[in-house]
């Protein structure tokens, strides 16, 4: 069992190393579309204002096949992403399939 002042101690050094952490979070769309794409801004809205600079987006748009969409989340998954959004459910389902662990 550890002491409260040890889990005080440790929880500085851990926020340090997580402040110099930069995100990468792939976007995976399944179409244009104005509900979508305000979802996706949304969503890096949100994020940016979260983490400012330390996060970076790369963005696929499947064009409306959702073949494109296993291909673009494929290619996160390679990229070793932190995070995938899949914006649609053939986005979610090719995430689902490539990955359980981002």
């Amino acid at each position: 069992m550890t002491s409260p002042q040890t889990e005080t101690a440790e929880e500085p050094a851990e926020e340090a190393s997580s402040d110099a952490k930069q995100y990468v979070v792939g976007i995976c769309q399944l179409v244009q579309h104005d509900a979508l794409d305000a979802a996706t801004e949304g969503f890096k809205q949100a994020l940016t204002d979260k983490l400012g600079d330390k996060v970076t987006f790369q963005e696929g748009n499947a064009s409306g096949d959702p073949a494109t969409c296993s291909v673009i989340v494929n290619q996160f998954v390679s990229d070793d992403v932190d995070l995938i959004m899949a914006n649609a459910t053939p986005a979610l389902l090719a995430a689902v399939a490539a990955t359980n662990e981002i």
